[in-house]
């Protein structure tokens, strides 16, 4: 017999052998979830002047164009059977800039800003069976909650303004929200590179999504107060750890 009979057996032995290691050897686990994080960005125009019926003093002011709304939002995963149950909570921040009105009716030369700090509790409900279970990469999902928008304007030297009773130009206003949306899973695209980021970073999923808001920000229908709602879009990324 040949000497390389052996040294050939040896060979083909040892790679049925790593064969049968790369085909019984178990898929790497997803790690645990039970965290969301997301970022977000939208337009957003209040609805204070809806409730005059002829002036338009938020217009006057700082015009009709929509200024950018930007939010950060943190969730809690409680539930993780059939879809997602999660609580969540998140801050934003958005900025107008005019010129303020003087009694005669006309523009000041001042520049004055009101700035929006809106603050978030949500209840949330996310439906990724079909991701989970067959890996249709599209997660729908409803919010629904309460808001506080700290608000403060300024005058033209950067002070919080005073109104001509002397009261200070700030304050906070609560309300609520609903909203759904659409998540689409960028795992879907890339799962060797998603597996990679899961192992090195503990990112179980990223996505990208866009919503619908509704929101009633009017101290629950009280006249004394502005109505900072409104209906707007907001997109995003989001990290699922």
């Amino acid at each position: 017999m040949s000497r390389r009979v052996p040294y050939r057996l040896a060979a083909f032995v040892a790679a049925m052998a790593l064969c049968v290691l790369g085909v019984t050897r178990p898929a790497m686990a997803e790690s645990s979830r039970n965290m969301m994080v997301e970022l977000k960005f939208g337009p957003y125009f209040p609805d204070i002047d809806k409730e005059f019926s002829s002036k338009q003093p938020f217009r006057d002011i700082f015009g009709t164009s929509q200024r950018l709304m930007t939010k950060l939002e943190f969730d809690y995963e409680f539930f993780t059977g059939f879809g997602i149950a999660a609580v969540g909570a998140s801050i934003g921040y958005s900025q107008f800039k005019g010129k303020g009105l003087l009694a005669s009716g006309e523009k000041a030369g001042d520049t004055t800003k009101m700035h929006l700090l809106p603050l978030s509790l949500d209840l949330i409900y996310r439906f990724d069976w079909l991701w989970q279970k067959h890996k249709v990469p599209f997660v729908p999902y409803a919010k629904g909650g309460i808001d506080c928008y700290v608000w403060w304007v300024t005058d033209g030297v950067g002070d919080v303004a005073r109104a001509s009773d002397g009261a200070r130009g700030r304050g906070a206003t609560f309300g609520g929200h609903v909203s759904v949306g659409l998540s689409f899973v960028l795992d879907s695209l890339a799962p060797g590179m998603a597996q990679t980021f899961d192992v090195e970073m503990g990112v179980n999923n990223t996505m990208i999504f866009a919503e619908y808001v509704f929101s009633w920000v009017d101290d629950f229908g009280s006249s004394k107060s502005w109505d900072l709602g409104s209906r707007t879009f907001l997109a995003g990324l989001a990290f699922e750890f």
